[in-house]
């Protein structure tokens, strides 16, 4: 009778607090499975650490993490579908790997897309961050129920690298040759308009194929050749193409169950991220550049006019990439004009 007799003053009390706005409930905690298929040696796993400090310093600790690196649950081509299945929350994904759920992830593939320099990423930078670039991408994750956080490469953009020791300074140097893709149309299609027979080799097996001369070079960006201590001994840089580019990216159906205050944080942490990726990029490729060289590979960079003549032969790549993905893949590719053109 007693318990009863203070049950309805008491919960007046409590109410006319929580009114008065004198007392406040603490969050809930959200601890999500952040997965990613790179070993915690890598500038992947470090980005990852720096991107969930941040997030969970910033949002007080609403929002907390438990990163599964080195595909200790799942292999990289099982992480998307883990996250629309409720497995996990979010991912450090690969382009190519994403271009297989949204093709629209295949600008990464076109030939000197991207007019980045190993001392000035800011093309990229700028597209990323414009809304007929990055923008188009982000929109076209929301329809399949993701949510894109940010684009955060750890590598400059892949060129032709052969085992021989002189290094390609014209195409006339690569014509004929067997050169390793990672796989897909646009790279198959870029190099039959080239004139360079491309193959489609697993990164698990690129060292055999290399060594064995199965092909006699390959697709590929500075960093990963240096820390893979691949044999290649003549190497033209330059923007080519850009695979290994790599994008945090989360379940939308998450994303949209933080308050907003946490999903602004999520995004400027990701902003953040991104310029931090991009400057780092710039100072490790070049590194990686002068470590190759000194290990005795010969280097050679791209000409202004070499880059316009491979950009002109595979306009048509250019074309079959608008043909199959329509009005999106145009303005993506308007926008690269324009910010290159510094309009």
């Amino acid at each position: 009778m007693f318990a009863r007799s203070l049950a309805a003053p008491l919960k007046r009390a409590v109410l006319g607090v929580l009114a008065a706005g004198t007392l406040a409930l603490p969050a809930l905690a959200q601890e999500l499975r952040f997965v990613h298929a790179y070993p915690v040696a890598s500038q992947h796993h470090r980005n990852v650490e720096w991107f969930t400090q941040q997030v969970t310093e910033r949002t007080k600790g609403e929002v907390k993490f438990r990163v599964f690196p080195s595909a200790q649950i799942m292999p990289i081509n099982q992480e998307l579908p883990g996250i629309l299945s409720g497995q996990v929350a979010m991912t450090y994904s690969v382009a190519p790997v994403v271009s297989s759920v949204e093709p629209l992830w295949g600008v990464f593939d076109l030939p000197f897309a991207f007019d980045v320099k190993l001392n000035d990423m800011g093309h990229a930078a700028r597209f990323f961050a414009s809304e007929k670039g990055g923008g188009v991408l982000a929109a076209a994750m929301e329809k399949r129920g993701f949510k894109l956080i940010t684009i955060a490469p750890t590598d400059y953009p892949s060129s032709i690298y052969l085992t021989r020791q002189a290094a390609p300074k014209t195409l006339e140097d690569v014509k004929g040759l067997k050169i390793r893709i990672t796989g897909g149309r646009i790279a198959q299609l870029t190099g039959e308009a080239l004139g360079y027979s491309p193959v489609a080799i697993a990164g698990a097996e690129l060292v055999p194929a290399l060594s064995q001369g199965v092909v006699n070079g390959g697709i590929l960006p500075p960093i990963y050749t240096l820390d893979n201590k691949l044999p290649l001994k003549g190497l033209m840089v330059g923007p080519h193409a850009w695979p290994a580019t790599t994008p945090i990216i989360m379940s939308l159906q998450v994303f949209n169950s933080l308050s907003p205050a946490n999903q602004k944080i999520m995004l400027e942490v990701g902003a953040e991220l991104r310029d931090r990726a991009l400057k780092i990029v710039e100072e490790n490729a070049t590194k990686a550049l002068e470590d190759l060289k000194a290990g005795g590979a010969e280097v050679s960079y791209f000409s202004a006019e070499e880059t316009a003549r491979w950009r002109d032969l595979t306009k048509p790549v250019w074309e079959a990439f608008v043909k199959d993905n329509g009005a999106d893949a145009q303005a993506m590719l308007d926008e690269l004009a324009r910010l290159r053109d510094g309009k």
